[in-house]
């Protein structure tokens, strides 16, 4: 180690980091090679997730790796024998990457220094994990011609923007999707990504299932498992829709078409999270969020079925002049009325329930005046 670098710990991996590494937020590039403290918990998801689903004699693929932070810890922590291949094409990074392999002892760690689009023509993967600086559409037509049958694609997006609604035609341009301000921005945007996947697994015969799809911070995250097959495509595109939002009603609506020019979509319509997959992902003691995982699967479980779109207490108090109520305690009001309602993860506000906007608001007015 140099004076340049620092020794960090994730899990139970020790890293070799640059020593002015970002520490939160989205990162700028600082140096030759990138390290992000804050994407700890999104490194932590990937441990739970690679301990659900990675079998033996597997090949995983960090394709972006940069520091190898995320695939040095699913080759270290995920408790499987696999063939575990960082890839970046920067040369600093891939000579770090070797020494951090070399510190925790992963022989089973192959770097490479390519591009990524040349690896993956090159070779097949049962698990891609493309994680970029921006949009990750660069790599998403290679992954998915790369991606076994049956394997997965986990596909990291930053330019967070486009996908709000800030930039509808930058949106448009990139992901072939118009975004759309909204209250529940959040969530479409997460859901056009997902839909460019679907789309473009599609255009290869290739069907995608959405496993779990979520924000955090300032990143949309999706994992995707790719299925073979010209009729299962067929079927995943028809899961394609339009999400609709009146102002003056506070309705929100997802259809096949398009209603009009503010809609957002093409996006995915359909669920964004297994609950199969979350019961198999309990965390444990070793992980340096785990806290938050804990807290964020739970919510994920309540959101598991859920139709798409979310309400915020704040608008629905703006709506009928009634303050705000503890959200916890609404949602245990709609289900004591048989109605199905949960929290969401998009928002520490938000409220998920199969109820019509005036159908809420008669509920939300009810439990004010109770």
């Amino acid at each position: 180690m140099t004076a340049d670098y620092a020794t960090v710990t994730e899990g139970t991996t020790e890293l070799l980091v640059p020593g002015d590494f970002c520490r939160k937020g989205p990162g700028t590039r600082t140096g030759e090679v990138f390290y992000n403290r804050q994407m700890e918990f999104s490194r932590d998801v990937s441990v739970l997730f690679g301990r659900a689903v990675f079998k033996e004699g597997q090949k995983v693929l960090d394709g972006l790796a940069a520091s190898g932070a995320r695939g040095l810890r699913l080759a270290n922590e995920c408790g499987v024998t696999a063939e575990f291949v960082l890839n970046d094409g920067n040369l600093a990074s891939a000579v770090l990457m070797k020494q951090n392999a070399g510190m925790n002892s992963l022989g089973h760690v192959r770097v490479e220094c390519r591009d990524l689009r040349g690896l993956l023509a090159d070779e097949q993967f049962d698990y891609i994990d493309i994680d970029p600086f921006g949009t990750p559409i660069d790599f998403i037509d290679a992954a998915v011609q790369s991606c076994r049958n049956k394997g997965v694609i986990a596909v990291t997006a930053t330019d967070t923007a486009p996908l709000y609604g800030t930039y509808p035609k930058t949106s448009l341009r990139r992901y072939g999707a118009l975004s759309a301000r909204a209250p529940f921005a959040h969530e479409t945007g997460v859901r056009i990504l997902a839909g460019y996947v679907v789309r473009a697994a599609a255009s290869h015969d290739r069907a995608c299932e959405p496993l779990l799809c979520y924000h955090a911070d300032h990143y949309f995250r999706c994992y995707l498992r790719v299925v073979n097959g010209a009729a299962r495509a067929d079927a995943a595109v028809k899961r394609l829709g339009y999400a609709s939002f009146d102002r003056t009603t506070l309705a929100r609506t997802m259809g096949p078409e398009r209603t009009g020019p503010k809609d957002a979509g093409p996006l995915w319509a359909g669920s964004l999270v297994s609950k199969d997959l979350l019961d198999a992902m309990a965390p444990t003691g070793d992980l340096g969020t785990g806290a938050r995982c804990d807290k964020i699967i739970a919510t994920w479980k309540e959101e598991a079925g859920a139709p798409p779109m979310f309400y915020k207490m704040d608008e629905l108090a703006k709506k009928t002049k009634v303050a705000p109520p503890k959200l916890t305690e609404f949602v245990e009001f709609l289900r004591g009325s048989d109605e199905r309602a949960s929290r969401t993860h998009f928002d520490p506000k938000g409220v998920k329930t199969q109820l019509s906007a005036d159908e809420l608001l008669d509920r939300y007015r009810e439990f004010g005046s109770g």
